[in-house]
């Protein structure tokens, strides 16, 4: 499991004010986390990006001048070392999918207690993802079409044994160290095997590999 840093730094993204100020009155009580920046959108965030880098954005979809999506696509471009959580009202399986594909790495609706976004920042931090039952229905069901057939079969194709062995393990949630302890080998071989991974099916994120996963049949 990858090693948190001393002090997890996050920024919190939202038009409405009140909202934001709980948020980060909640997230106040762990000593391990700091909101470090408070944007009211997209283009107020890359603004003060350039001033401070926090580890992983809290960030709202419906917003002015730059939204949500607009947003994670500008950060995974500019920053893609930034992990993203979504919290929204949103609760559609077709939205929480294209988000997730467009590089989000986790999701969760605004009414969730402060423990589950807790558990969800950690989750991201430590294993770069967070999906519940709602997320994985998400991708069942949003993979239909995701990738046209012959490309599907290419792809897969291209995959050795041991390289499936490790996408089957991530979709179960382990983590490179428990993968290595599972197949025998270092957390870095892990690591290299997924950034090997990553560019035989074009993707950039775990999540990217659980959505292909399940299109090509690699887990039920």
């Amino acid at each position: 499991m990858k090693k948190l840093p001393p002090l997890i730094k996050i920024a919190v993204v939202d038009d409405h004010q009140l909202f934001r100020v709980g948020v980060v009155a909640l997230l106040g009580d762990y000593n391990d986390m700091e909101v470090v920046l408070e944007a009211s959108n997209g283009r107020d965030l890359l603004n003060q990006l350039k001033r401070s880098t926090p580890h992983l954005v809290l960030l709202d979809i419906e917003m002015p001048e730059m939204n949500g999506i607009e947003t994670t696509l500008a950060l995974k471009k500019e920053y893609p070392d930034i992990k993203i959580i979504i919290l929204t009202m949103h609760n559609e399986e077709e939205f929480i999918f294209d988000l997730m594909n467009k590089g989000a790495n986790g999701f969760l609706p605004k009414d969730k207690s402060v423990e589950t976004v807790v558990d969800a920042i950690y989750s991201v931090m430590q294993k770069g993802y967070y999906y519940n039952d709602q997320i994985t229905q998400a991708i069942i069901k949003g993979n239909s079409g995701y990738l046209k057939a012959p490309e599907l079969l290419n792809k897969a194709a291209s995959l050795t044994e041991r390289e499936i062995e490790i996408i089957k393990l991530i979709c179960e949630q382990k983590t490179n160290r428990e993968i290595g302890e599972i197949l025998f080998i270092s957390a870095r071989t892990v690591d290299n095997h997924k950034t090997n991974i990553f560019t035989k099916i074009g993707t950039k994120t775990t999540i990217g590999i659980v959505m292909f996963a399940m299109q090509a049949k690699l887990i039920s």
